[in-house]
């Protein structure tokens, strides 16, 4: 039976996984940050920051597919609601912060744009503008394949879309070339961006909106083993980069990491909850994420220009985290004070709920 038809719950949980999600992407890119002002030179720290934040990114898919999912699952599929919809919270920002980066690498680092127009065409809508926009073209694939994946409607297709995409995923992790393609086609299909290398994220997130109920009982029962399973990952995260070399968010153990990253999150939240200042900053963080995500390498950009060459010491690291959080904050407040800023930062609507509610509440299994 689906255990989210008619459930008007609101899921703080996703909020919390969405605000660690956003974290990792910034662990990512300020380590980044500080490799290039260090002459292209890791350290031991900001290299494992760099590489346990690559959890980010497939956590920002699992979301979408989750969000996505629950809203078909309550509501039904209407195709002119559905393309509204994604066009205003999804492609219009793709479009708007394209071509303002466009303009940031033009202007403020002095580089310039390819005189190809078939080659702009193609670095615009794979999502080349700027180095973070992949993401956002990754979604926008998915936004094109979701009305067939919609009629996913029971517990044994889930299973087997979950089994076959793991399988699509883990082929694309280690393609190199695809037979019977050449040129642009071949070129597209090995992309890191093309959405079949990512396609287990996005289903695994409406298996979760599917078996909701259950899989949020099972992580809260199971809360201290999935914890203990964290520190495996993390642990497990460094052995593998430390053996292998840098890896990227599409690493094959990400098939099973980001799953069970995804269940401890949400088995934790029911402890992290009870403290005050965690829950609100983490529901902040969650709920601008994706405005986060978009402005935060302005931010960097901007403080590489007014601040000196002390602060990307490496001990400085942890201050400037809180720098660009707060930084890019304030931008994505600025931001919603303007005219039908909704075309700009999708930002969710954050629903007050009780403290029985948030804290108390015990899931109700399948």
């Amino acid at each position: 039976m689906n255990t989210l038809k008619n459930n008007k719950e609101y899921f703080n949980e996703i909020h919390f996984l969405r605000a660690f999600a956003c974290i990792g992407v910034l662990f990512v890119h300020i380590s980044a940050t500080y490799f290039t002002q260090a002459g292209e030179v890791f350290n031991s720290f900001t290299y494992f920051f760099n590489q346990i934040g690559r959890f980010g990114t497939p956590t920002f898919a699992v979301i979408s597919g989750f969000l996505l999912f629950n809203q078909v699952n309550k509501r039904g599929f209407k195709f002119k609601k559905f393309v509204v919809s994604r066009t205003t919270k999804i492609i219009m920002p793709f479009v708007v912060w394209s071509i303002f980066y466009q303009f940031v690498t033009v202007f403020l680092l002095g580089g310039k744009l390819p005189e190809d127009s078939k080659v702009l065409l193609y670095n615009f809508t794979m999502g080349e503008s700027f180095y973070h926009l992949y993401f956002m073209a990754i979604v926008v694939q998915f936004y094109l394949l979701f009305p067939l994946l919609q009629f996913i409607r029971n517990g044994f297709g889930w299973w087997i879309g979950l089994i076959v995409s793991a399988a699509v995923s883990l082929y694309f992790s280690n393609v190199t070339e695809i037979p019977f393609f050449t040129g642009i086609l071949e070129k597209v299909i090995i992309d890191k961006v093309f959405l079949l290398h990512w396609i287990f994220y996005f289903v695994f997130g409406g298996f979760m909106a599917y078996y909701w109920k259950p899989i949020s009982a099972w992580s809260k029962k199971y809360s201290h083993v999935l914890a203990l399973s964290v520190v495996a990952i993390y642990v497990g995260a460094v052995v593998e980069y430390k053996m292998i070399g840098s890896i990227s968010s599409q690493r094959e153990t990400n098939l099973i990491n980001i799953p069970l990253l995804s269940f401890a999150t949400i088995g934790l939240y029911y402890y992290l909850a009870k403290v005050d200042w965690v829950k609100s900053s983490l529901q902040t963080i969650g709920q601008f994420s994706m405005g986060i995500y978009l402005i935060h390498p302005f931010t960097l950009i901007m403080l590489k220009k007014v601040l000196p060459a002390d602060v990307w010491q490496t001990e400085m690291m942890p201050i400037m985290f809180f720098v660009v959080l707060f930084g890019t904050l304030a931008f994505v407040k600025l931001i919603q004070q303007l005219p039908n800023h909704q075309y700009i930062i999708p930002i969710p609507a954050k629903r007050k709920s009780n403290n029985q509610t948030d804290i108390q509440r015990k899931p109700v299994s399948a």
